[in-house]
């Protein structure tokens, strides 16, 4: 049992490295993505955190008539002077940036009360990262500007905590436009947990209303595939409050992936995946691995909350995995080679 969790500890090794910098995060001119919105049902963030983590999204379903088409262009809107880079999807969906080799600043752009749409505008920005941003690494900053909705504009202002609370793993299916999805495992991942609370003021036919804001993101970043988050959960609550009557609380919740994610910068050696054989599968005692791949060496597999549950040694290129100790449903395996690069990754199912 010891070497087999040693064997873990190694393979998830370089999740344990990740970190972002302005080179592998800050959106810059000329990149563009696309994400999914998914179901968001029995989607949660989970309390996995710290190094050598294992997030485990392989059942999330993405809904392909709501694919937002993202680019990133020159900022040229004299109301956001500061900003460098604006995000955009759509005229009402922009966002504005400007990325030093330190941090990455947020200066407002199009924000949503659900039904009811407004601008934000920083005088003194929200701070989304610092660099190098590894784990637990962690910036507050206490953005002030202006918000406008509803025929109104206030002041707004509030505090942004950036936490990268957890390095590891991500396991998840990729939308991709030519082979619909494939499971992809990302080792390299940085995962950075966003608190945001605002509170602003604005008028409405000569009634103050306050507008509070209140966000919690988790947002899986690979360093070695893309700028942009690969996954994201985000939850946000907001009221508009009269100054007589009651509150109206609404909660949002969003779950998003990027498909066909594109490399931006390469921080690992990167193998090509190999040609595999798994049979039977699904199986229900016994399941075979065969690959004419030299550089395979091993199986390691192991279940949806990210417990390893076996490993097998390759040899001659075959392995047989012993299931009998195992309970019906859907696991996860990687092939690895001598220096524990992943070198295939997939599923396979056990019914009993």
């Amino acid at each position: 049992m010891k070497k087999t969790l040693l064997s873990l500890s190694i393979l998830f090794s370089l999740g344990a490295n990740a970190q972002l910098t302005q080179a592998n995060h800050a959106p810059t001119v000329g990149f563009n993505y696309d994400i999914f919105q998914c179901d968001t049902a029995g989607v949660n963030q989970g309390a996995t955190t710290g190094a050598s983590a294992i997030w485990n999204f392989t059942a999330i379903n993405t809904t392909t008539a709501a694919i937002a088409n993202y680019s990133t262009v020159a900022a040229s809107n004299a109301t956001y002077p500061a900003a460098d880079v604006a995000v955009t999807s759509s005229a009402t969906d922009i966002a504005y940036f400007k990325s030093t080799a330190n941090d990455l600043n947020f200066y407002g752009g199009d924000i949503s009360f659900g039904v009811v749409g407004g601008t934000l505008v920083y005088t003194t920005p929200a701070t989304y990262a610092t660099y190098p941003m590894a784990l637990n690494s962690s910036i507050t900053s206490n953005p002030t500007g202006s918000v406008t909705a509803l025929g109104s504009t206030g002041p707004i202002g509030g505090t942004v905590i950036a936490t990268a609370d957890g390095t590891g793993t991500l396991n998840l299916d990729v939308p991709n436009a030519a082979a619909g999805t494939t499971l992809k495992s990302f080792t390299d991942i940085t995962r950075v947990k966003t608190t945001e609370t605002l509170t602003g003021n604005i008028s409405v036919f000569g009634i103050p209303i306050t507008v509070n804001v209140s966000r919690l993101n988790y947002d899986y970043y690979s360093p070695s595939a893309s700028r942009a988050a690969i996954f994201s959960i985000a939850n946000t609550s907001f009221t508009l409050t009269p100054a007589i009557g009651t509150p109206t609380i609404n909660v949002l919740k969003s779950v998003t992936v990027q498909r066909d994610y594109n490399v931006v910068s390469v921080n690992e050696p990167q193998k090509a995946s190999i040609q595999l054989s798994v049979y039977p599968n699904p199986a229900a005692t016994v399941i075979n691995f065969a690959t004419t791949s030299p550089e395979a060496t091993k199986v390691i597999a192991f279940d949806v909350t990210g417990k390893l549950v076996a490993t097998e040694v390759l040899e001659m290129g075959k392995a047989k995995m012993n299931l009998t100790n195992l309970s019906s449903g859907m696991y996860i395996y990687h092939v690895v080679d001598k220096n524990n690069l992943v070198l295939k990754s997939d599923k396979f199912n056990v019914s009993k």
